[in-house]
């Protein structure tokens, strides 16, 4: 490893930092890690018989979960010192995680909406700026749709009104998920490097390595899902709000999945491709596949070896910890109440076009595509799906597309201009007008 200066240090160097003694006044041991992989964590020894403290770099590669390892702090001056002093030293950006406990919303968290909002807080709140990481865990059942679905086609009304099972829509994109308390929510929330945002397989593998650990083959299928043996354990979605974003997922412990299979209907183009008739056979717990020794794990306990394997530590207590406050929790309730203004935006309105025809697109998901045809030339479009860009401009799209000829090369050119990439994902103008113009897309 070579400094600024071009000095070549050895593994093992002990490096002075001046003035730090002076704000350190307890023990304390101090995990971090740099960008790349030739830097790895810097352990901080106080020792009451030296003037000074030294940083022990082992130069361990960094977590290959998140690309970075955590940091064990005892007080944001101290981490606040590291970090200018490791940034200067190594010219390298300092990535710091910390573990979020939400538990002292419960009185809160009843309501899916409020958990949806926890999200957009975590990403805009000026509070928090290194990347966090939190789990939820509903109190009641409820179904959650993604931003850009068509909740009429995706969700059994009738049903869930019957069983009172709560409806809400996600800031995020994805596609719509039955949860119960039977289910673990895991989420990360992120800064974007370039590289990280979308990389769903990335912040699933923590999970994925918990799981296996518990004997579980949970293997990343697909865009964003979890699957053992074929069957989806966890869905994942995705949010962006400027250069910050969450990633996140649902896993599926004890999920009542009769229920699930009732409330959720979604159209025969996801079903198609995966391979299957319903989403009863689709899914399953993960319980099921743990070793006989782990069959009675508690919710608590794998949480616990989820964080252990997230930040890289054996003692629990080394998770860097900060706990939501009562005005954190006044955050949250403010921007559910701006957000949720009623039921137009978990219910929007319920297509009534001449046409409903989707597809499922490997590496973005299902679009769909409500429309009506008079003369010959779109007269209405209304674009839905569960594919993984909430930021994307859906009503450009419709715009462009309306007025023009219902034939290939018209909606190909109108699709063309319409920034598809940015919008809704890899799809092309061409597979967009297919989708539009031949039958066998039909959904209705």
């Amino acid at each position: 490893m070579r400094r600024a200066t071009g000095e070549t240090f050895s593994k093992g160097t002990l490096i002075k930092v001046p003035g730090l003694e002076a704000l350190i006044k307890v023990h304390l041991e101090v995990s971090l890690s740099c960008v790349e992989a030739r830097f790895g964590y810097v352990k901080v020894n106080r020792s009451t018989d030296r003037q000074s403290t030294l940083l022990k770099c082992k130069f361990q590669p960094p977590n290959k979960i998140m690309g970075y390892n955590a940091i064990r702090q005892t007080t944001n001056l101290i981490a606040l010192y590291l970090s200018i002093f490791v940034n200067a030293y190594f010219k390298k950006e300092l990535i710091i995680i910390r573990y979020v406990d939400i538990s002292s919303g419960k009185d809160y968290l009843n309501r899916p909406i409020i958990t949806d909002s926890l999200s957009k807080f975590f990403i805009t709140s000026p509070k928090f700026t290194e990347p966090i990481f939190y789990f939820s865990r509903p109190p009641q059942a409820s179904v959650v749709i993604g931003l850009n679905q068509d909740v009429y086609s995706e969700v059994n009304l009738n049903f869930i009104r019957d069983q009172k099972i709560q409806l809400s829509r996600r800031f995020a994109g994805g596609g719509a998920v039955f949860v119960d308390p039977g289910n673990l929510t895991y989420v990360f929330v992120d800064n974007d490097d370039g590289s990280n945002y979308g990389d769903f397989k990335r912040y699933a593998q923590p999970v994925i390595s918990t799981l296996k650990k518990l004997g579980v083959d949970a293997k990343m299928t697909g865009r964003n899902d979890l699957t053992v043996d074929g069957k989806k354990v966890s869905g994942m979605s995705a949010l962006k709000i400027g250069n910050r974003f969450l990633c996140g997922g649902t896993l599926m412990v004890d999920v009542d999945l009769a229920a699930a299979a009732k409330a959720l209907t979604p159209p025969k183009a996801k079903l198609q491709s995966k391979g299957i008739k319903s989403v009863h056979s689709r899914v399953t717990n993960i319980r099921q596949f743990f070793d006989p020794k782990y069959k009675n794990l508690t919710f608590e306990e794998l949480e616990k070896r989820i964080l252990l394997t997230v930040f890289r530590v054996t003692d629990i207590r080394d998770v860097p910890t900060y706990t939501m406050t009562d005005d954190d929790w006044k955050d949250v309730l403010k921007i559910a109440d701006e957000a949720y203004t009623g039921d137009d935006f978990v219910m929007g309105t319920k297509p009534d076009d001449d046409y409903f025809r989707g597809r499922h697109f490997d590496g973005v998901g299902t679009v769909e595509v409500s429309f009506s045809v008079k003369n010959d030339v779109i007269s209405h479009a209304k674009i839905y799906g569960d594919f993984n860009n909430p930021n994307g401009d859906l009503p450009a799209i419709e715009k462009n597309i309306t007025n023009v000829p219902f034939a290939k090369a018209s909606l190909t050119e109108a699709f063309r201009t319409s920034h598809l990439a940015d919008n809704i994902g890899n799809v092309s103008p061409d597979d967009m007008a297919d989708l539009m113009l031949k039958e066998k897309y039909d959904l209705k």
